[in-house]
């Protein structure tokens, strides 16, 4: 999984697998040109799952790729990734 933490100023992305150890880690300007290159660093994991917070709002940009390197499934909400959803 790729956990993405949009900003106004940056993006910070975290490859886990499925022990929840951290494989990668990348942080990029907030623009367009910087999500592809986030997508480009994904690239080393084919099977990803991403998680994107407040892909509504800062994170829209991430949501916006081409289809098959975009985030998917993008989070609606602003929780953060860790928070699970009220039961």
């Amino acid at each position: 999984m790729i956990g993405v933490d949009p900003h106004k100023g940056s993006h910070t992305a975290v490859a886990i697998d499925g022990s929840e150890r951290q494989l990668g880690r990348l942080r990029v300007r907030a623009s367009a040109a910087q999500a592809g290159k986030l997508v480009q660093w994904a690239a080393a994991w084919p099977d990803r799952t991403w998680a994107v917070e407040g892909a509504g709002g800062l994170g829209h940009v991430l949501a916006q790729q081409p289809p098959g390197t975009q985030p998917h499934p993008p989070t609606a909400g602003p929780r953060p990734l860790a928070t699970a959803p009220p039961a």
